[in-house]
């Protein structure tokens, strides 16, 4: 299948409010539109994961990370810095109608791979992002790590880097909190 082609599959599952697994620009994910209660219920159910546990969002640049949070030059600074994917827990956010923790505040990684990017932006919005596994097991590393479980409970598996069994990393994850740049996760 041509990369075309498989973004156009994976688009026509998000814009159903679906839940796909897909690789990221780090570890491989369950997925779904930012928006859609149905599709974060459906992701918290095959994760097993207790309903206050957030997410991240993927994003496909900084402008359109900028259509969602307060993003301050020094964040963007910082993220230009660095070697691996970052999160970013953000809490001046524009649209409560995204997927907020209980403080209000929320995660977005821009993404730096091609295929997410593309995804994104031909989507036009953000995607939600968590590792593929069940919760409290180990975050798989490639997509011959994930349980049978987990790719049979989506409603599509993108046909994409299924082949490389590079290990990967999570992102790591800051906070922009009081004019500082936090590390929660390295």
């Amino acid at each position: 299948m041509e990369l075309k082609e498989i973004i156009d599959k994976t688009l026509s599952y998000l814009q159903q409010e679906k839940v796909i697994l897909y690789p990221t620009d780090t570890i491989w994910g369950l997925g779904c539109d930012a928006y859609s209660p149905k599709g974060i219920e459906r992701i918290q159910q095959i994760k097993q994961r207790p309903l206050t546990k957030s997410f991240i969002l993927l994003v496909a640049s900084y402008e359109m990370l900028a259509q969602y949070v307060k993003v301050p030059t020094e964040v963007v600074a910082f993220l230009g810095e660095q070697q691996r994917p970052t999160s970013v827990i953000y809490t001046e956010v524009y649209d409560p109608h995204l997927p907020m923790a209980e403080d209000h505040s929320i995660a977005f990684r821009v993404v730096q791979d091609d295929f997410c990017k593309q995804l994104i932006e031909a989507f036009g919005r953000p995607l939600v992002s968590t590792s593929a596994n069940i919760s409290g097991q180990p975050s798989p590393t490639s997509f011959a790590q994930i349980d049978p479980k987990v790719q049979q409970a989506v409603d599509w598996v993108v046909p994409y880097h299924q082949e490389n069994q590079t290990p990967t990393l999570a992102s790591q994850l800051v906070m922009w909190q009081d004019g500082q740049l936090v590390y929660i996760r390295r």
